[in-house]
């Protein structure tokens, strides 16, 4: 019974501790603010105390708790998300980390000193005090773990973060499987489940790498850009002197004859930065344009688009038109990250640019004959996708095309010969 009441109490002091992390971390003082702080206590003290009731002391009720405690936070914090999770989470993982250190190391150490009939009060001073202080440690250190909390969301490294905080709720759970009489196909799905974890972070890793990769093309590409722009400014530096002392002199037919020169000898330079390892393939002649008006290119190609069932000038018409389109949207600035690859004996291509959204009402239209959004009144604009579907489905391929405010995408799916 007594147990039972300090259980209780060190939930309550869990609960006061998230509530009040979130709060001083999103820096908000507003009423509504401190309403929801003093709501959200009492919601996560019955949130608690029902895992631990239906669930009891195995490694369910860790993870039940663990998702109800973040699905409350979310619909309490919709407008603040990110900062309410990562503060949660900072809390939650210093709790875990005492957890392991002294719920199952220490104590396990301690316990065999002594004899059962103090095990309740080993509990006690081994388990639940040390949690108290260091609870209490939080709220005195509350700045510190702002200070944690900002550098977290300012690296961008939250999602790991909130990943890191559920390992360590697979290694509690292995734990309490160890102590407790689990049957073994609860001990089965706990390590499915752990497996399917371990894939969720190899497919996030891997996706963060390749977009790291992409990254690093990309700043070499414009380290070489730099370098070239700096060429510019000395040559055009040394142009303008030379202009100067010219006009000082008074020789203005010189000063006109110069810049008759300048204006003659150098063409305007494209500002586009292309990352291609192959640059004489199908896609890197269908994204020159786009190189040419300015706008950034990435290219992977893992397919060779000679395999498909369609023929070469077809299949540059289908891209070059989805790129002239995605050049016209984006008025010269941006990126288009053009992509091929095989899949199930398809070849897929994928062209996305972060130019504007095409709103949700226009998508169901945009291949048809005549669309634009533009101005039509010749009726010389709005074939261009329409032409793209034709040739795609006249080759038995289809395409697909999804706009959000961050990227929009097109899928191209051709079957290989």
């Amino acid at each position: 019974m007594t147990l039972n009441i300090i259980d209780i109490i060190s939930s309550i002091l869990q609960s006061i501790t998230f509530a009040y992390a979130i709060f001083y971390c999103i820096n908000k003082s507003s009423k509504v603010d401190k309403i929801k702080l003093f709501s959200i206590v009492p919601i996560l003290i019955v949130a608690t105390g029902f895992c631990s009731g239906t669930f009891g002391d195995n490694w369910s009720s860790i993870f039940v708790t663990h998702i109800l405690c973040l699905s409350i936070i979310t619909v309490f914090y919709r407008k603040n998300i990110v900062s309410a999770l990562t503060s949660f989470s900072v809390i939650y993982f210093i709790i875990e980390i005492y957890s392991i250190l002294f719920g199952n190391l220490i104590f396990e150490y301690v316990k065999e000193m002594f004899s059962t009939e103090y095990i309740n009060y080993e509990t006690i001073f081994i388990i639940y005090v040390p949690e108290w202080i260091v609870l209490l440690l939080c709220f005195k250190y509350m700045k510190k773990i702002k200070q944690i909390h900002k550098f977290i969301i300012n690296e961008g490294i939250y999602i790991m973060f909130y990943i890191m905080s559920f390992v360590l709720d697979f290694v509690i759970s292995f734990y309490v499987m160890t102590l407790n009489v689990e049957s073994q196909l609860l001990k089965n799905i706990t390590y499915i489940m752990f497996l399917i974890f371990l894939i969720f972070i190899a497919v996030y890793l891997w996706s963060i790498h390749q977009k790291s990769k992409q990254i690093y093309k990309l700043n070499n590409c414009l380290e070489i850009k730099n370098s070239e722009l700096r060429k510019i400014k000395n040559e055009h530096g040394s142009q303008i002197s030379y202009l100067y002392e010219l006009g000082l002199m008074e020789r203005f037919d010189d000063v006109k004859k110069s810049l008759k020169d300048i204006i003659n000898n150098n063409e305007s330079t494209p500002i586009g930065v292309e990352v291609s390892e192959n640059q004489e393939s199908l896609l890197e002649f269908a994204l020159k344009p786009a190189i040419d008006k300015g706008i950034h290119v990435i290219i992977e190609e893992k397919c060779d688009l000679i395999l498909v069932k369609i023929n070469e000038m077809e299949i540059y018409r289908v891209i070059s038109n989805i790129v002239n389109n995605s050049i016209k949207a984006m008025n010269g600035k941006g990126t288009i990250i053009a992509k091929s690859y095989e899949s199930l004996g398809n070849a897929i291509i994928l062209l996305s640019n972060n130019g504007p959204k095409i709103e949700e009402h226009f998508l169901k239209d945009i291949f048809k004959a005549g669309f634009t959004t533009k101005d039509n009144t010749d009726k010389s604009h709005g074939y261009g996708l329409s032409i793209v579907k034709d040739l795609v489905e006249s080759n038995n391929g289809n395409i697909y095309v999804e706009s959000t405010d961050i990227a929009t995408e097109f899928k191209i799916v051709l079957p290989i010969k």
